[in-house]
């Protein structure tokens, strides 16, 4: 990333307003609901469960990666990095929505592209998912994230 692209992301970083939680969870719900119906499984209170609880754990082990233009900033990534970890420290706290809004919250035109292709390129691996769990049973509370386990993180 260029030096002035770097300073873009520095400023925007320093001037955060208020997260946008509840945008970032309409994005999330209408993605879900996408991804629930084109699984077969809509108004599937288990599948969505589910399906929300996979999508945070995609962005968690993908969304990481975006770390190395963070740590281009020195002075600002020893404190993005403890939001970060709080955010992920409490997954019943911290749905997928939250991690959507932190990003957006960073630098809007930089990470809301990035944020809209990776919830792309999630669609069909959650849809595949909620389908096979149909299709063996529909046991989705038995395949939900042990986050205790993964660390939380």
């Amino acid at each position: 990333m260029p030096e002035p692209e770097l300073a873009v992301l520095r400023d925007s970083i320093h001037r955060r307003g208020t997260i946008d939680v509840t945008g970032a969870a309409a994005v999330v719900e209408e993605y879900l609901g996408g991804v629930l119906h084109d699984a077969g499984a809509p108004g599937n209170d288990a599948a969505r469960r589910w399906a929300r609880d996979r999508l945070r754990l995609f962005m968690v082990v993908s969304w990481g990666n975006w770390f190395g233009v963070l740590e281009r900033l020195p002075r600002e990534y020893p404190t993005l990095r403890a939001e970060w970890r709080e955010l992920l420290g409490a997954p019943s706290r911290y749905g997928p929505e939250y991690l959507v809004a932190w990003w957006w919250h960073l630098q809007p035109t930089m990470f809301q592209p990035l944020v809209a292709t990776q919830l792309r390129e999630m669609s069909a691996p959650l849809r595949d998912g909620v389908a096979n769990i149909l299709k063996d049973g529909g046991d989705f509370e038995g395949r939900l994230v042990d986050w205790a386990s993964f660390g939380a993180a």
